[in-house]
């Protein structure tokens, strides 16, 4: 805790945001001044990237190539999304960390809404752009030029999928006080494109945006439509994943605000 006391300085802000940048200052610190960071890009390096390269070396379609790779990161990130989430709220509340810094001058938002940021921001470089530059590159040596605005769209994708997952867990962790019902929950969501669907509910939920849905894949996903330059079918799944990131955000505020420490 020390460590953390010496980073702040006095906040001169007022509202919901006094405190914000003493907060985001600090939860920044946590991923870009200790090992997390490289940690974090050879962890995905290694599992993504190198499932795509023993993937090509056995002579599978470069196009497979890329949608088992987008399918993979669709399933796997939002798993250490949910790990580091919910420890990030509820390790700091079980360790009284949370109590001592909100009795300082923080409004409770501001104390969210840093957590957010750091962690959206510390995925983003580690498990987004790094392992996507390298993955096109790769591609590009085996002949698939894919375009990149395309690419970087599916991406995003990505991107966002992994938000969702992010801000459910944060949501639930302010909700919940055990381990138990956050990791439940979200992993249930996780894995639920497992059963069948129908069209409507696959179309509010951001399983679509990287997976392929229905019966022997007849809902190709969004990412696919991207990569290849094709129209999109519906942008339905999109909208949805951000007003669910959205909702879960404002749930997280309103019961971070209610909290007796």
């Amino acid at each position: 805790m020390s460590a953390n006391i010496s980073t702040l300085v006095p906040s001169r802000n007022h509202g919901w945001s006094m405190g914000f940048a003493n907060m985001l200052g600090k939860e920044n610190t946590s991923w870009w001044r200790t090992r997390r960071w490289w940690m974090q890009c050879l962890v995905w390096l290694f599992f993504l990237n190198g499932l795509m390269a023993a993937n090509l070396a056995n002579d599978q379609y470069p196009e497979d190539a890329i949608m088992n790779y987008l399918y993979v990161a669709g399933v796997v990130l939002p798993i250490a999304a949910i790990i580091m989430g919910m420890d990030s709220i509820l390790g700091e509340i079980h360790s009284g960390t949370a109590a001592w810094v909100l009795s300082k001058p923080i409004k409770r938002p501001a104390f969210i809404l840093a957590k957010l940021i750091a962690y959206g921001l510390g995925f983003l470089p580690t498990a987004i752009i790094l392992p996507g530059v390298i993955a096109y590159l790769h591609l590009s040596v085996y002949g698939l030029k894919l375009p990149l605005a395309g690419f970087v769209e599916a991406m995003g994708l990505v991107y966002l999928n992994l938000l969702f997952f992010l801000t459910l867990t944060i949501m639930l962790a302010t909700l919940f006080r055990g381990r138990g019902p956050v990791l439940g929950i979200t992993l249930i969501v996780v894995w639920s494109w497992m059963v069948p669907l129908s069209t409507w509910l696959a179309d509010v939920m951001p399983w679509r945006l990287l997976i392929a849905l229905g019966e022997n894949g007849a809902l190709p996903p969004m990412c696919y439509y991207l990569l290849f330059n094709l129209p999109l079918p519906t942008v339905a799944p999109i909208i949805a994943t951000l007003l669910w990131c959205a909702l879960f955000f404002g749930v997280a505020i309103w019961r971070i605000s209610r909290e007796e420490f």
